[in-house]
């Protein structure tokens, strides 16, 4: 193990820039498999399948608004990763990308009978997956502006 984190470090290094790029992408396929690992591998097998795929029927129970946001929550990771490993990344492709992510993790659950397959997840886990690219999205786009302000020329200089 050790010689792949080695050889990972000098990978790295040799990439120069890049580096948080490669590393942005390992930790979000590290935290995706997490993912998976949690709410699939982890969870008993029920007697059978427990599903409910009626959009939004879980906001007619109070008692799930912590579990609603926490489904948003763990997936805004994905979304900040996204973002910061793929340039070129739109919020588009990461809506595509974080409910193709929840729908197989709700179809896995749905099929292996491991936890509750419902609508309601997919939903949430794609606006944390998007609302996650959008905060990388706004940082840049404000370190774009400070950046292009900072290189404006002092044409008030001259006057004073």
């Amino acid at each position: 193990m050790s010689i792949l984190c080695v050889g990972l470090v000098v990978f790295l290094v040799w990439k120069g820039k890049q580096a948080g790029q490669y590393i942005a992408r390992l930790i979000l396929i590290e935290f995706t498999v997490l993912i998976y690992y949690s709410t699939i591998i982890c969870r008993a097998t029920k007697v059978s399948r427990e599903y409910n795929f009626t959009p939004f029927w879980s906001y007619e129970k109070p008692e799930l608004f912590v579990e609603n946001i926490m489904n948003v929550v763990v997936f805004v990771p994905i979304g900040l990763l996204l973002g910061i490993a793929f340039k070129q990344m739109t919020w588009w492709k990461t809506l595509l990308i974080g409910c193709s992510i929840s729908i197989s993790i709700e179809s896995l659950q749905f099929w292996f009978m491991k936890g509750f397959s419902e609508v309601d997840d997919v939903m949430h886990n794609t606006v944390g997956c998007l609302i996650g690219f959008l905060i990388v999205s706004g940082f840049r786009h404000i370190t774009a502006a400070v950046n292009h302000l900072h290189r404006a020329p002092r044409c008030f200089s001259v006057l004073c």
